[in-house]
């Protein structure tokens, strides 16, 4: 009896689930910038406060909050390089809050 070869099989393919890539953010804001919310995040409606930022050999730096919460220092770019202290007045000038700003960051938020 004549010998038959088997064909061969071929060897199979592990199969393994694709990671999808991460994505980074490319985004950035060129300057910085101060929220001001409430406890529960919702921006504060804010005509005619004001943003100060102050740290001691340097200018102080002051910034309009808009009607959304939002102030920008136009003089100020980002990632910041020196730490700060902010202070929050309201349209009065009554300081309604004072916070650390620390280097490397783009914004901050206020919750009051």
């Amino acid at each position: 009896m004549p010998m038959v070869k088997k064909p061969m099989a071929s060897p199979k393919k592990k199969m393994t689930a694709v990671k999808p890539k991460r994505k980074k953010a490319k985004q950035t804001l060129t300057r910085f910038h101060v929220i001001v919310t409430n406890a529960n995040g919702i921006p504060l409606d804010t005509p005619g406060w004001t943003a100060v930022l102050t740290r001691t050999g340097s200018p102080t730096l002051t910034a309009n909050f808009d009607d959304t919460g939002v102030a920008r220092f136009d003089s100020l770019a980002t990632l910041t390089t020196v730490s700060r202290t902010l202070r929050v007045r309201n349209a009065d000038g009554d300081q309604v809050a004072q916070k650390f700003v620390p280097a490397d960051i783009e914004a901050i938020v206020v919750r009051m």
